[in-house]
């Protein structure tokens, strides 16, 4: 299991630093990446700041793999103005007066939509010179989301979430690598944003549920590898061709596994035939329905790694271990020809199987779905309450929630129906209909995915 054709030793792959513009970076999909809120509230961390032209300037911090960068909004035009200037902390020093300030990405590049007083991007947010790599200097992007218009803002209370900041990556690392005679484009990503490469996903734990009793995780703040998967030359990342990763220990192609190694100076990419042994996972009681897993994996105790392993005829080889499955996607065929894709996630931090080393263990995920369907009967307490809204009345009401759940408890969203040329398209929402106790039909109507 250990003997790789095509690479028997390690082998290294020169890396060539790209840049993206504004309009790429929007479009770019590394996969996950991170966000930040902001609040109106100066955080503890800036200890010293420029004055201010704005009475309301907004802050936050965004969360870097360990570290974390501070910002500040301001309206250089006065109150009400709106957010046209963004200072971020790059040297990590706490101190805004010696960074320097990115302004808002004008409409001249084909970003109108981002140029609005509550939906603004700003950049290009340069890293500081002693984090260049050789003679290039990593950027990212600053998309930000305003909960309301600036001339509101006065009216918050203290501490108060005001919008939110989705960093966007503005350069990337690429290598051409060889595999058994096929070539894949190789594309390494800073998806957190920190001008650093090499950071792997780390799970957050957070309360969900009825009235947030149900623990939950996310895995985030890490950085991704975009591979060219089918051999096509492109590396997007699509719900219908899943080409991210997030990066970790092992990296797959061909759904064999690898060590992968950044060189200090981020000049080459080195890839090993994975050293230890390794387990394979039988996926049920459907496998060969499964395109796409993400597998957490306690690499040691209480550090768990995010996984992307590649499967083939429904089986996956993996380090051993324990694990818990994290996402699935299925791909199956219809009757019409078409092909039903469905995404299933599973955040609830339970369960999971122990991988042994030479031994076949069977995970279970997807198919058969199972439909959960509840119904409510409540009433409105008047017409101006919220179920009067939207009935148009007072009076009995029934909430009717379903969801889908697979094999392996996983929740999914809604499914896809991709026709033989590649459109894409949404079913029909399910039909319901409401009985009385001896079977009569009195109503009528369908769900919305959601």
């Amino acid at each position: 299991m250990l003997a790789l054709p095509g690479l028997s030793a390690a082998t290294d792959y020169p890396l060539m630093f790209k840049t993206l513009d504004a309009q790429q970076a929007m479009s770019f999909a590394p996969g996950a990446t991170t966000y930040a809120m902001i609040q109106t509230v100066k955080p503890a961390g800036i200890v010293k700041a420029p004055p201010a032209t704005s009475n309301h300037p907004l802050y936050g911090e965004i969360a870097a793999g360990s570290d974390q960068l501070l910002f500040r909004l301001d309206e250089s035009k006065g109150n009400g103005t709106g957010y046209d200037r963004m200072i971020v902390d790059v040297n990590r020093n706490g101190d805004l007066t010696d960074d320097p300030v990115a302004g808002l990405v004008p409409r001249a590049n084909g970003l109108a939509l981002f140029a609005g007083p509550t939906t603004m991007l700003f950049g290009p947010i340069q890293a500081p010179e002693k984090l260049k790599i050789g003679a290039d200097r990593p950027v990212f992007y600053a998309q930000v989301y305003l909960f309301m218009a600036p001339g509101s803002i006065s009216g918050t209370s203290l501490n108060s979430t005001v919008g939110e900041v989705l960093p966007r990556p503005g350069w990337y690392l690429e290598a051409k690598v060889e595999v058994n005679g096929k070539q894949h484009k190789v594309d390494l990503v800073d998806a957190n944003c920190n001008f650093h490469l090499g950071d792997p996903e780390r799970p957050t734990k957070y309360q969900s549920g009825v009235n947030a009793s149900e623990s939950s995780w996310l895995f985030s703040g890490g950085d991704s590898i975009l591979v060219d998967r089918d051999g096509s030359g492109g590396v997007a990342s699509t719900l219908v061709q899943d080409q991210s990763s997030s990066f970790g220990p092992v990296f797959y192609l061909d759904a064999k596994p690898y060590k992968v190694t950044l060189s200090a100076d981020f000049k080459t990419l080195s890839l090993d035939a994975w050293p230890g042994p390794l387990a394979e996972l039988a996926l049920q009681p459907h496998g060969e329905q499964v395109s796409s897993l993400d597998l957490a994996w306690e690499q040691a105790p209480g550090d768990w790694v995010l996984l992307h392993p590649g499967v083939e005829k429904g089986k996956a080889q993996v380090p051993p271990g324990n694990y818990r499955l994290y996402s699935v996607q299925m791909k199956a065929k219809t009757a019409s020809g078409e092909s039903l894709l469905l995404t299933g996630t599973k955040r609830v931090p339970e369960g999971g199987i122990k991988a042994v080393g030479g031994v076949t263990t069977p995970l279970q995920c997807g198919a058969p779905l199972q439909i959960v369907l509840t119904a409510q009967a409540t009433r409105a307490a008047s017409s101006g309450g919220i179920l009067g809204s939207l009935f148009g009345q007072a009076g009995p009401a029934q909430i009717i929630q379903a969801s889908i759940v697979g094999a392996g408890g996983e929740s999914y969203s809604a499914p896809y129906l991709i026709s033989e040329k590649g459109a894409l398209r949404t079913p029909p929402g399910p039909t319901f209909a409401v009985l009385t106790a001896d079977g009569k039909q009195v109503d009528s109507g369908s769900l919305e995915y959601g």
